[in-house]
């Protein structure tokens, strides 16, 4: 823990001392307007006016807008993104649903609207608390009642808005937060007195937003304006009875629900609410729609003393804490001898996590217990021996003499402390607080990532059926008074009570298809069974050398052989070709429990007597995401071969229907496809026609853990085969936190999943290339397209003559958004039917971009999929497009339901999650992936390790190769170099 070196107030360990401003002359640089009136003292000398030691901090703006895809370009690019024309669907059957979505219907935009500057002199460090004293002062209210300062609209920091324009465009007032709380002649308090500037800078055009909605103008700075000044005009009025935290409300005096342990966290179900563009002008609207939803927040649960706060914290970090007292727990806080030196012990370090935690001090006899501390850390100095800085070892001088805070608590407020040999808060000028006086505030977010039995419990609490989701948003909207704000009211808006009506069409579902005319036909039931079908396309390499491991705890060979000779046959049965019986393996001693060495000992076995190994069940006794990396590890980039994990637990059930599952997966991998559907258009032999080859592609990139050196992995898929349904994949590092492709990335996956696409085609040329995204925003699609597209584009150019170079269309995809659809008739539980597409009310005024629904949901609500059309080189048909996107939702490999997103798309989410297994560390460093990698990284920060493990470069090292090198002294082995291959080619990720 860090040595702060820092005493109490010498008056009070618990007093009210404040932070004196550091920089009276400081001005603000973002605005010559904003700078000081008054000259500069005398020995005076400018400053550079920022230290040049530390970053700059950049404004953010507000990040609550949601802007369109051009709000991000430069003015010569506004015609950079593929409108909408009259690309709407015409085909499927036409429905009417509802929308969580509020129409605006009236919206003033002749309305004179003044937008202010708030200058503070002098500026103090922590703006945002001090202006929101000084804005509701009675002084400074006095001064704007003559011009409806009732109706002025605040940011809390430094904007303000009003309806009305001040005298001369300016109003100064001097404002002493202390007034009426000192004596008469005491002087005032640095940090109190504040020369308090209003000034206009500008006025916002509302009209301009009219006009981009009416697509008359570009987006610029003026419609940029008036979207900030409209955010902040529906957010006034909520802002002072219900608790904002960016685009979410949560009713205060509500009661969380306690998650799982009951004592640390709870979760409050609070309203989202954003103001968005919308397609609605035909039908009433005026191009605006406020969409609300329900957003379940996790917070810590106040009301409780810090002592108890952090037993019941330290229960949830490590069983071996559990059942502890505030009296118990002080031996595990106390410091540890580790060579020679204090430091502290590893419950102490999870204190860390309560940093920032705000608190009342309360006690008997205490004149003031509103005011609020922060927790800056928990005290520790080596000085203080083995009792640790506690209550009875810290001393600070007070009045003239030193003297502990326990004694100091006893003589001053005649309070006995119950528990004082527990470490004391640091509350940085507030001095050092006893945990016992310490009571946690209500309704403070909590910020770890949940462990897997909170994120369980989370599910339970967040996943309500459409019905109830819909009263709770109804229940928000009411809390939120969009009818009776008299902010609303007075800048003229209107919006309907109601939720948003809009025309659906529903798209028809497929047939899907397998070998020899079998045909599945789900109709709207989202479902089918593989009972009696064989798969579409057969195992491309026919099993012959294969064979199961049962690692870790091993199961009886008996029962492992009765689930491998019913796998078989459930194989066989799908039109699997197999030519050998599996090898059954148990691992010798203690080699069972070593994922590496297993594996390897395995692969040896298969190899002498079957030829080199094809593919390996590999049985283990949970899900372990440690392990499970370990084992795809060594497979993947050691030997090239590939595995399928299943847990102990289904080989002793034997279950047919989980046999059916796995046998879609092994299908897959080995090179065959489920099923098929069949194409929108006409095309007898291929999905696409054969006079226009077709390119489906799908990227990806995953981060690691915030906080964590884990670099981010890239991936892109392709189809490989002429009906679409086969994805190979390419893999690697992407720098740290970088979402868009490198152009190394680019070439080295496109030049190589080219290859294989031409090769299932018979060489040719692609003539039109489908490119779909996933995981970016509005702003990072200029980026796709001028980075992504554009490096494709170059490496094209060198490898085909000018004139076949394809067209493109490319697509981005997002689950991230608060739609959602209440239809009239839906499925059983309300939800949408599968097929169900929204392109009005809730899309772009003008561009290209629909909501699909293309899945059943199990549980919940469903969530449809935002998919942006940027680019559309081919023009293509839209019916036909939309058609292609919601029907090949049926092929994905390892389902026997459609699923939710394009195949491509998902599977590059796969195969990106699958290549943290790929990176080149020692298995030793920990989980690299899933709930247990972010728990790793919260840990280390807390025991003070740097999660970096050292210096990171700019680039991020490569992944291990993928499908291994053979061994330059052995040699291959027979069909070694052929296999190693072919796991490239394949859906070795599925």
């Amino acid at each position: 823990m860090s040595d702060r070196r820092r005493s109490p107030s010498p008056s009070k360990p618990g007093g009210s001392s404040r932070r004196s401003s550091q920089s009276p002359a400081r001005s603000r640089a973002d605005s010559a307007s904003r700078s000081s009136a008054a000259g500069p003292p005398p020995g005076w000398t400018q400053g550079p006016g920022f230290d040049p030691a530390r970053a700059p901090r950049q404004e953010k703006g507000n990040t609550r807008m949601e802007l369109p895809p051009d709000a991000y370009v430069s003015d010569t690019k506004k015609d950079l993104f593929t409108l909408r024309g009259n690309k709407l669907n015409t085909e499927g059957k036409p429905e009417m649903i509802e929308v969580n979505q509020y129409r605006m219907s009236k919206f003033d935009f002749n309305k004179k609207i003044y937008q202010y500057d708030i200058i503070l002199s002098p500026e103090p460090d922590k703006i945002g608390p001090v202006m929101k004293k000084l804005w509701a002062h009675p002084k400074l209210q006095a001064q704007l009642r003559p011009y409806k300062g009732d109706k002025w609209l605040f940011d809390g920091k430094k904007l303000a808005w009003a309806p009305v324009l001040v005298e001369r465009g300016e109003i100064r007032c001097k404002v002493d937060l202390d007034e009426g709380k000192r004596p008469p002649d005491a002087k005032p308090r640095p940090g109190a007195d504040f020369l308090v500037t209003i000034r206009k800078t500008t006025e916002v055009k509302v009209a301009a937003l009219q006009g981009y909605l009416e697509h008359k103008i570009s987006f610029n700075n003026t419609v940029q304006e008036a979207l900030n000044f409209l955010d902040h005009l529906v957010r006034q009025w909520p802002s002072q009875h219900l608790l904002s935290i960016k685009r979410n409300f949560y009713k205060q005096s509500a009661a969380g629900i306690p998650l799982n342990d009951g004592a640390i966290v709870e979760v409050h179900k609070g309203g989202y609410a954003s103001v968005r563009m919308s397609h609605n002008m035909a039908r009433g609207g005026v191009g605006l729609g406020y969409n609300i939803d329900v957003a379940n927040t996790c917070f810590w649960i106040g009301g409780q003393s810090m002592d108890k706060m952090v037993c019941n914290f330290l229960a949830t970090c490590d069983r071996q804490w559990q059942g502890m007292t505030p009296i118990t727990v002080a031996n595990q806080l106390r410091p540890v001898q580790n060579k020679g030196r204090l430091e502290s012990s590893d419950a102490f370090k999870q204190l860390r996590k309560l940093r920032r935690l705000r608190f009342k001090v309360r006690h008997s006899n205490r004149r003031n217990d509103e005011k609020i501390y922060t927790v800056i850390d928990f005290l520790f100095k080596e000085e203080y021996g083995l009792d640790g800085a506690t209550a009875r070892t810290h001393k600070f001088e007070h009045d003239g003499a030193q003297i502990s805070v326990q004694e100091y608590y006893r003589k001053k407020y005649n309070v006995n402390l119950r528990f004082s040999n527990l470490p004391l808060i640091d509350a940085g000028k507030g001095g050092m607080i006893p945990m016992e006086l310490a009571w946690v505030e209500p309704m403070q977010r909590y910020p770890f990532k949940l462990n897997p039995d909170q994120t369980a419990a989370m599910i339970k609490i967040a996943v309500t059926r459409p019905s109830v989701r819909k009263s709770d948003i109804v229940k928000n909207a009411m809390e939120l008074q969009i009818g009776s704000d008299p902010f609303l009211k007075e800048y003229g808006v209107n919006f309907e009570t109601q939720f948003a009506k809009t025309e659906a069409r529903i798209l028809p579902p497929p047939a899907v298809k397998f070998q020899g005319g079998g045909i599945a036909d789900p109709k709207f039931s989202g479902r089918w069974d593989l009972r009696g079908k064989k798969f579409w396309k057969q195992n491309m390499v026919p099993l012959k050398s294969w064979g199961f491991v049962a690692l870790e705890q091993g199961v009886p060979f008996p029962v492992l052989q009765q689930f491998a000779n019913t796998f078989k046959t459930t194989f066989m049965g799908h039109g699997g070709k197999v030519l050998a019986d599996p090898k059954l393996l148990n691992p010798p001693g203690q080699m069972r429990f070593n994922a590496a060495e297993a594996i390897a000992w395995a692969h040896e076995e298969i190899t002498k007597s079957s030829g080199y190994t094809q593919l390996l069940f590999l049985v283990v006794s949970k899900k372990n995401s440690g392990s499970y990396e370990r084992l795809k590890k060594s497979a993947d980039c050691r030997f090239g071969i590939l595995t399928q994990v299943i847990v102990s637990n289904h080989v002793h059930k034997n279950n047919g229907q989980y046999h059916s599952n796995v046998c879609m997966k092994v299908n897959a991998k080995l090179g065959g496809a489920t099923s098929c559907v069949k194409p929108p258009w006409n095309s007898p032999n291929t999905y696409f026609p054969e006079s226009r080859p077709t390119m489906i592609i799908g990227v990806d990139v995953s981060h690691g853990a915030p906080g964590g050196n884990t670099p981010s992995t890239a991936a892109m898929t392709m189809s490989v085969d002429r009906d679409a349904t086969r994805y190979a994949a390419m893999v690697e590092t992407n720098g740290y936190r970088v979402e868009m492709l490198t152009p190394s990335n680019i070439r080295m996956m496109f030049g190589q999943l080219s290859g294989y696409w031409r090769k299932g085609h018979n060489g040719a040329v692609p003539a039109h290339i489908i490119y779909m995204r996933d995981g970016v925003g509005e702003g990072q699609f200029a980026y796709v397209l001028d980075q992504e597209i554009s490096e494709i584009k170059e490496f094209l150019k060198g490898k085909i003559p000018p004139n076949q170079m394809p067209k493109f269309t490319v697509i981005v995809a997002t689950k991230r958004h608060h739609i959602r659809f209440f239809p009239q008739k839906g499925d059983r539980n309300g939800n949408p039917l599968p097929g169900t597409l929204v392109e009005k009310e809730v899309t772009h005024p003008f561009m290209w971009d629909f909501y699909l629904n293309s899945h059943v949901a199990i549980q919940g609500t469903a969530r449809p999929v935002h998919y942006h059309v940027i680019l559309d080189e081919m023009n293509v048909p839209v019916n036909d497009f939309q058609k292609m996107i919601y029907q090949q939702c049926y092929t994905y490999a390892r389902s026997t339901t459609p699923v939710s997103l394009h195949p491509a798309v998902y599977y590059a989410h796969l195969a990106s999650a699958r290549a943290r297994a790929h990176e080149n560390i020692a298995s030793s460093e920990g989980f690299r992936a899933g709930p247990k990698g972010h728990e790793m990284i919260r840990e280390k920060i807390a025991r003070g390790i740097s999660p970096s493990g050292g210096e990171r470069g700019v680039d991020a090292p490569p992944l291990l190769t993928l499908g291994g090198k053979v061994d330059k002294q052995k040699g291959p082995v027979s069909e070694e170099e052929q296999l190693r291959d072919f796991f490239r080619s394949t859906m070795w990720y599925i």
